[in-house]
C-alpha cells in the first residue's frame, strides 16, 4: 500500500512582511515571505500521511539566514494568519517540521520538509515546501486462519538503536502503528503460541535498505499448501519504493522433535555455586531437526562487567574465540546441527560474589524453540561476612550480609574493642534488623566507649571465620558549667562562667544590669542540684528585656538592643540535649511588630540549639533584627522546644538534633534559652520566669525513644 497525499485547504501563509519599508537588511532591505506548505500550487498543503488530516497538523517554522545571523522561528504556523512578522531581505533556508524523531513509538509520525529562497526587498516571495515521512512506518497484519489456530501471535520488531516494540494479541497492540527512526534496518523476530501451548520463536531476522518515508507492512498469512505441513508465509509489503519482498518461514506445529535443553547441574529456581568452585556447569542442546539459532542473552550489569556481551549467537558469532577468553567453552555451531554443548564452568567460576541472570535460546530449523532462563547466585565460601560500619561516638551502625538463598541459622553480628579478646552479641537494647531480600543484617550498637578502636564481624552458627572491619568511635564532648553551678560578677552583671578565662555562656546582662538589673540570675535554693539559671523577663524604659543564656559572648549595647556573638568550639556530633526546666509564663504585656498580635496571651519559653561548621562566632544585632536564619546552609543540625505550660516543679525535656547533614563536622555549637520566645522581637510577658538546670548532650541512642532517633535521622 503506498503512502497517499492529502490536500488540506490550507491557504498560503503569509509568513513576514515589511514593518517599515525604509528598514534595511543583509540584502539591501525587507522583505515579504510567504510558505507554501505543499507541493505544487502554493494554496494546497501535501503531506504524506494516511493518519492525521493536514489541518489538524502543527508544523514549527526554522527560517535561517545564510548569513548565519538572521534567522527566525515560528512555534505554530497557524498562528502566521494574524500575527505575521517581518524578514531582512536575503537568502534563506525554510524548513518546516510537525512531530518529533523519536527512537520508537507508536503512532508518533515526525514530517519535515526544508527549500532554500530568495527573499527581495519589497516583494513578497513564496516558498513551496513539501513534507514528508522522516522515520519509518511499520504495521503488522496476521490473515486468518492464523487468528483461529494460535492462541497468541505477534512480532517484535527494533531498528537495531534502541527499545523494541512488540506488535501482538496479548498486548492489543497487533493493529498499531509505529515508526522508527531511520537506521537502515529493521530486525524482525515472530513468537506464536499454538492451541497446544507450543512455542515458536523465528530466527531474529534483518532487513537492510530501510529508509525514510518508507512504510513496512509486514502481512503473515498460512501458505496453502501448509494446513498439514506447518509451513508458514511472511509478506512484507514496503511502500513508497519499488521492493517487494517475500520471507518463507517453516514452523513445524508437532509436539514431538522440538529442542532439549539438559544440564549437568540442577535447573532451580535459584542456582546457587559457591565463589570461585569449578563444580561442572555445563549445558547441553539437541535438535533433532537442525540447529538454526542458539543465543546467549542477558541485560545483566555484572555479566556485561565480566565480559559477557549483551547478544551471542553462537550459530553466526564470529567472536568465539571472545567467549573462550572469559571462561566459556563452547565452538562455532554449523547450521542444522543437531547437538551443541556450551560449558560454563571456568566463565561462573570468576564471577565475584553477588546475583546474575542470564538465558540461552535454541530455535531448530523449523522455528520451535527451548529457552531456559539461569539465575545464579554466586555466594561466599563461608555463611556470612562483615559488610560496613559506620561510628557515632557511642553507638556504630554496622551492616553484614549472608549468601545462601535463606538464612542460615544464627546469623548475628559481634563485635569487641580491638584491645580485648571477647567478642560481644547484641543485646534486646540494641536495635537490630534482619532483611530477606536484601539478605543482610543491620545492627545499632549502643553504650560504646568514644574515642576506642573496634572490630566486629558477621557470624553463623557454624561459621566465625568470616573476617572483621574495624572502626572506630567518634569523641564525646562536653560544654564546660552545662549544670550552671558556677557564676561570678563583672560589676553588676552575673556571668553564668566559672571565671573571665573559662568564657562558655552569656547572656543579657552585661547591656542591662547598669539599667534595669539582671535578667539572668544564679538560683540557689529551686534547683536539681547545685545551682541553676533563673531566666526572668524584665521591663526597663518601656522595653523588654528577657532572661536569657546562650554560648557565646555579649557584644555591646547597639540602640535598643544589642549585638551578640553566638557559638562556642566545638567538633562532635550530639544526637540530643537533655536538661531541667521549670516555667512560670506570665500574660504577655509587650509587643512589637510583627508579633503585636500576641497581647494578652500566655508567654512561651524557648531552648534552641544548633550545630554549623561556621569559621568564626556569628554574629546577632537584635536593633537590627539580625539573626541566624533557620534554612542557614551552615546548619548542620538543629533542634527545639517552645512551652507555655506552667510547671508545679522542675520537669525533664530532651530535644534531638535533627541532622540535615550526616557527612559534615561540626565547628561550633549553639544553646540558648529564654523565658520569653519572641524576646529578640522585644514581645513577651513581664515577669516570665525560666528556670534551667543540669543540661547535658546525650551521645547514645539508648537514652532515646525509637520516635526521637527518627527525629535525629542518622540512619541512610
Amino acid at each position: 500500500m503506498r503512502l497517499s497525499r492529502i490536500n488540506a485547504a490550507l491557504a498560503a501563509i503569509l509568513l513576514l512582511f515589511a514593518l517599515s519599508c525604509t528598514k534595511r537588511g543583509f540584502d539591501g532591505g525587507t522583505g515579504y515571505l510567504a510558505v507554501s506548505l505543499g507541493m505544487g500550487d502554493p494554496s494546497e498543503i501535501t503531506v504524506k500521511s494516511p493518519e492525521a488530516p493536514a489541518e489538524d497538523m502543527v508544523f514549527s517554522l526554522s527560517i535561517v539566514g545564510d548569513d548565519g545571523v538572521h534567522s527566525y522561528n515560528v512555534a505554530d504556523h497557524r498562528t502566521l494568519a494574524t500575527e505575521p512578522l517581518a524578514v531582512a531581505a536575503g537568502r534563506y533556508t525554510v524548513t518546516a517540521t510537525s512531530g518529533s524523531l523519536s527512537t520508537a513509538d507508536w503512532g508518533s509520525p515526525c514530517y519535515v520538509g526544508s527549500t532554500t529562497i530568495l527573499v527581495k526587498p519589497e516583494t513578497t516571495n513564496t516558498a513551496n515546501i513539501v513534507c514528508t515521512l522522516a522515520n519509518t512506518k511499520v504495521t503488522v497484519e496476521f490473515v486468518d486462519p492464523i487468528p483461529e489456530l494460535f492462541q497468541d501471535y505477534g512480532v517484535t520488531i527494533n531498528n537495531g538503536n534502541g527499545q523494541a516494540l512488540v506488535f501482538a494479541k496479548a498486548n492489543g497492540t497487533v493493529s498499531n502503528t509505529a515508526y522508527f527512526s531511520v537506521t537502515g534496518t529493521l530486525r524482525y523476530q515472530v513468537n506464536m503460541v499454538n492451541s497446544d501451548g507450543g512455542i515458536y520463536n523465528s530466527v531474529p531476522t534483518v532487513i537492510d535498505g530501510v529508509q525514510a518515508n518508507q512504510h513496512y507492512h509486514f502481512k503473515f498469512s498460512m501458505a496453502d499448501e501448509s494446513a498439514q505441513t506447518g509451513g508458514f508465509t511472511l509478506t512484507i509489503i514496503v511502500d513508497e519504493t519499488t521492493v517487494y519482498s517475500e520471507y518463507h518461514l517453516k514452523m513445524n506445529f508437532d509436539a514431538n522433535g522440538r529442542p532439549v535443553t539438559t544440564t549437568d547441574f540442577p535447573l532451580t529456581n535459584v542456582i546457587t555455586v559457591i565463589e570461585g568452585s569449578t563444580e561442572s556447569h555445563k549445558a547441553t542442546f539437541l535438535a533433532e531437526r537442525g540447529i538454526a539459532s542458539l543465543v546467549i542473552h542477558h541485560s545483566d550489569a555484572g555479566l556485561l562487567a565480566a565480559g559477557l556481551p549483551q547478544w551471542t549467537d553462537l550459530v553466526t558469532t564470529s567472536i568465539i574465540s571472545g567467549l573462550t577468553g572469559i571462561g566459556i567453552g563452547c565452538n562455532v555451531v554449523d547450521w542444522g546441527s543437531t547437538e551443541a554443548e556450551i560449558d560454563f564452568t571456568n566463565f561462573i567460576s570468576s564471577l565475584p560474589i553477588g546475583d546474575y541472570a542470564f538465558t540461552t535460546t535454541v530455535i531448530d530449523t523449523e522455528n520451535a524453540y527451548n529457552e531456559v532462563n539461569y539465575n545464579l547466585s554466586v555466594i561466599s565460601p563461608i555463611d556470612a561476612q562483615a559488610v560496613s560500619a559506620k561510628a557515632w561516638a557511642e553507638f556504630a551502625m554496622l551492616k553484614g550480609r549472608w549468601f545462601a538463598p535463606t538464612m542460615p541459622a544464627g546469623v548475628r553480628i559481634q563485635y569487641r574493642k580491638t584491645s580485648e579478646t571477647t567478642w560481644h552479641e547484641t543485646s534486646s537494647t540494641d536495635y537490630v534488623v534482619y532483611d530477606n531480600a536484601s539478605k543482610t543484617v543491620y545492627a545499632e550498637v549502643y553504650g560504646l566507649a568514644p574515642n576506642t578502636n573496634y572490630v566486629f564481624r558477621t557470624v553463623s552458627d557454624k561459621d566465625e571465620d568470616t573476617g572483621e572491619i574495624g572502626f572506630k568511635t567518634g569523641s564525646a564532648l562536653s560544654i564546660p558549667n552545662s549544670n550552671f553551678d558556677n557564676w561570678y560578677k563583672d560589676g553588676n552583671a552575673w556571668i553564668p562562667n566559672s571565671s573571665s578565662s573559662n568564657y562558655v555562656w552569656d547572656s543579657a546582662n552585661p547591656g542591662t544590669a547598669g539599667i534595669a538589673g539582671n535578667p539572668t540570675t544564679p538560683e540557689e535554693s529551686d534547683v536539681v542540684s547545685g545551682k541553676a539559671a533563673k531566666l526572668t523577663a524584665l521591663v526597663a524604659y518601656g522595653q523588654l528585656a528577657a532572661g536569657n543564656i546562650y554560648t557565646g559572648k555579649f557584644g555591646a549595647v547597639a540602640g535598643l538592643g544589642a549585638k551578640l556573638k553566638w557559638g562556642y568550639t566545638f567538633t562532635s556530633k550530639p544526637i540530643a540535649l537533655r536538661g531541667w526546666m521549670k516555667y512560670n509564663p506570665a500574660t504577655i504585656n509587650k509587643t512589637k511588630a510583627p508579633y503585636t498580635s500576641l497581647s494578652g496571651q500566655i508567654d512561651q519559653c524557648s531552648i534552641k540549639m544548633y550545630l554549623t561548621d561556621w569559621s568564626a562566632q556569628y554574629d546577632i544585632s537584635t536593633s537590627d533584627k539580625q539573626f541566624l536564619p533557620e534554612d542557614d546552609p551552615s546548619i548542620i543540625a538543629s533542634g527545639a522546644l517552645y512551652s507555655n505550660v506552667r510547671n508545679n516543679g522542675y520537669v525533664q525535656f530532651t530535644i534531638p538534633f535533627e541532622y540535615r547533614d550526616l557527612e559534615r563536622t561540626p565547628s561550633y555549637i549553639v544553646i540558648m534559652a529564654s523565658s520569653c520566645r519572641y524576646a529578640d522581637y522585644f514581645t513577651g510577658g513581664e515577669g516570665s520566669t525560666l528556670l534551667v538546670d543540669e543540661f547535658e548532650l546525650i551521645y547514645d541512642p539508648a537514652e532515646l525513644t525509637e520516635a526521637e532517633r527518627q527525629l535525629v535521622g542518622y540512619r541512610e
